[in-house]
């Protein structure tokens, strides 16, 4: 298993990203605002079970790659380090049309199964679970144990904290609904700190790659 250290830098990571406005967030949220609380807690669920495809296929094929090429843990740390920068950047980027995005609330109602499907879709093609699975949780396995059961149990952890996490996103914007709703500029403000945040992290775990390498 993971060492007292590797973590404890997993949590802090996990929170780091989890509480940073994704798409997944920002879907949530304008699914909270535009038909209620509940549609948007099934929203969560629908983006948990996308991002669980990631989790699975990740950790089932990453391992027989790393076996096969020991180099490779390294490489994919690094790009994934400098792609992380690239997602804060275009974050910021594209907070305005994500912004827009919660400005369009005069949805009609629809049914439980399509609020799963469109959240599952979400989740699926949320660049910022791709390159956590793919990249950022590698950092936190113990060499010397099973990549994949230790994988498995930190991505679950991940999932859980990510659920929890955009629950609390869901729930907040119902309560704050209107307030909102009359400046939605106010989430973009929210959505570019956000950004500037992932940058920092992407910045930390590249350094900290490069000086594993070294």
């Amino acid at each position: 298993m993971p060492t007292l250290s590797q973590l404890i830098g997993f949590l802090v990571t996990s929170i780091v990203i989890i509480a940073i406005p994704g798409p997944s967030v920002v879907f949530s949220v304008g699914r909270t605002l535009a038909l209620g609380r509940s549609t948007g807690l099934l929203t969560v669920i629908g983006n948990a079970l996308g991002g669980s495809v990631w989790l699975l296929a990740t950790a089932f094929g990453v391992s027989t790659l790393l076996v096969a090429f020991p180099w490779l843990l390294a490489a994919v740390k690094i790009a994934g380090a400098a792609y992380l920068g690239y997602l804060g950047f275009n974050t910021i980027r594209k907070s305005g049309a994500q912004q827009a995005q919660i400005e369009q609330s005069n949805l009609t109602p629809q049914s439980s199964w399509t609020t799963l499907k469109q959240g599952f879709l979400v989740g699926l093609s949320n660049p910022k679970v791709a390159v956590f699975f793919l990249a950022v949780l590698p950092q936190f396995i113990n060499e010397g144990g099973n990549f994949t059961v230790q994988f498995l149990v930190l991505g679950l952890t991940f999932e859980v904290l990510g659920i929890i996490g955009d629950s609390t996103y869901v729930v907040a914007a119902a309560l704050v609904r209107d307030w909102i709703l009359v400046k939605p500029t106010r989430l973009g403000l929210i959505v570019r700190a956000g950004g500037s945040m992932i940058m920092g992290l992407a910045a930390w775990l590249l350094i900290a790659s490069l000086l594993e390498v070294k």
